[in-house]
């Protein structure tokens, strides 16, 4: 009998991913969604110089793990001198348990770090390519198995960034596109035949390995703009190859940027570097953004970004329905830098206290407000409850939320648990404020009010 609940209970599953593919997708991204909050970590060989080269600052921008092409810059490094890193890559205070301590301790769900970025070098043990952390450098420690082992201690999702379409160690892997990347003498771009060869023998390859061998939770891909190079054909291959392999395994809508379709092939979408939206949107998605301009470990970048207009960022993106993914960039050494780890316990703080109008919340449902931001969770068929995060402290002692036209049962500080007075005024409710803010960084409201009475 009971095999038999079973069958039918797996029948059924299968019959509503066949009949509501949506519906499926949703319960497979539930996680995601829930955790609105995660770390993102760029390590690798660029960690090393971290932006500057024989004492001279890179050139074109800030991202440090850019310096074999803007190192010396308009020129670049060549490839032996940059190459050569790998010899002095010994990151002895790297510590896994550390690294996914202070991430749980800023209130961040799932990890996703570089396992490969641009310039080839695998922080894995990878039998693709020797170009990697066990055999080509003096640390020969296995960063993404002992990162798999922190965070299943620490119940945190791990996930890897894996440069699919830039590959500057490879023969056949592109190159920084010539119209936006303005070098001397200009990349030489590869041909089609010579990318394909690329392709089937180190990308493909290389993603089966993180796959099979530490399973992670998503598979972040990176692509700017619309490269031709990456075709439907070589899209839908590697797509395939992670459902293959773990159909649970979240795709990012930056495995192809620009391509018209791209929302119908994925999981969830992927904004620009830094780039947050002003307006809802409905399938899950996130923005990965710094806390200064690097994402790489740059030494001479001082423009360290306000612990509260980080949490800004965060609460404004889940307000709309999507996720922040905060970059962490460690020093050569392994260490985090310390004005990172600052502002990760600062958020950590907040976050223990105001994570319940964060964690598994639900977008704005009323009118967009001039104070700040509002999160939302249902309670019950007809109450639903609004998170009204304050920005701005008003001068005259209230806060006006439109769009709520019948009065709520009750409006209270999340922190502090104490009652406010409210009233309706003119087709919105007005409240009564504290005299100052119970965290002037954002300080969180509780309005619990009949969903008839929203608009």
């Amino acid at each position: 009998m009971r095999k038999t609940l079973i069958c039918l209970v797996l029948v059924l599953i299968a019959l509503t991913v066949l009949l509501d593919p949506a519906s499926a997708n949703q319960e497979k991204t539930r996680w995601f969604t829930d955790a609105r909050f995660g770390m993102f970590i760029h390590f690798g060989l660029y960690s090393i110089p971290g932006g500057v080269w024989e004492d001279e600052i890179m050139g074109r921008n800030m991202y440090a793990e850019w310096i074999q092409k803007q190192g010396n810059w308009p020129h670049g490094l060549t490839d032996k001198e940059y190459q050569s890193l790998a010899e002095q890559f010994n990151p002895v205070e790297f510590d896994a348990k550390e690294w996914v301590w202070e991430a749980k301790n800023a209130g961040m769900k799932y990890i996703v770090i570089t396992a490969k970025h641009h310039d080839g070098f695998a922080l894995w043990p990878s039998k693709v390519s020797s170009f990697n952390v066990m055999d080509a450098t003096p640390f020969k420690r296995d960063i993404l198995g002992e990162l798999a082992k922190a965070c299943d201690d620490y119940d945190i999702k791990l996930g890897f960034y894996y440069s699919h379409w830039q590959d500057w160690k490879h023969p056949g892997g592109a190159r920084p596109p010539v119209k936006e990347f303005h070098s001397v003498p200009p990349p030489k771009q590869v041909s089609d035949a010579e990318f394909e060869r690329y392709w089937q023998e180190k990308c493909l390859p290389q993603v089966k390995e993180l796959i099979q061998n530490y399973n992670p939770a998503i598979m972040w891909f990176d692509t700017w703009g619309k490269p031709d190079i990456i075709t439907d054909e070589r899209l839908n291959e590697l797509i395939d190859l992670v459902r293959s392999l773990d159909s649970d395994c979240l795709i990012n809508s930056r495995i192809l940027m620009k391509h018209p379709d791209i929302a119908n092939k994925v999981d969830f979408l992927s904004m620009g570097d830094n780039h947050f939206p002003k307006n809802t949107i409905s399938m899950p998605w996130e923005t990965s953004g710094t806390m200064n301009r690097s994402w790489g470990y740059h030494q001479w970048d001082y423009h360290w970004e306000a612990t509260g207009e980080l949490l800004k960022k965060l609460v404004g993106n889940v307000s709309r329905n999507g996720n922040f993914q905060l970059n962490i960039g460690p020093k050569g050494n392994g260490e985090f830098p310390l004005a990172s780890i600052r502002r990760l316990g600062e958020i950590g703080a907040w976050m223990a206290v105001n994570g319940e109008a964060i964690y598994a919340s639900l977008p704005n449902p009323i009118a967009t407000q001039d104070w700040g931001y509002i999160t939302s969770r249902p309670m019950n068929d007809h109450l639903i409850r609004l998170y009204l995060h304050i920005e701005k402290w008003p001068e005259n002692g209230e806060i006006r939320v439109n769009g709520v036209r019948l009065l709520p049962e009750q409006v209270f500080v999340l922190e502090s648990q104490q009652s406010l007075l409210f009233a309706p005024h003119h087709g919105s409710v007005t409240i009564t404020m504290p005299h100052i803010p119970v965290d002037p960084k954002l300080t969180v409201l509780v309005m619990d009010v009949d969903r008839q009475g929203i608009e």
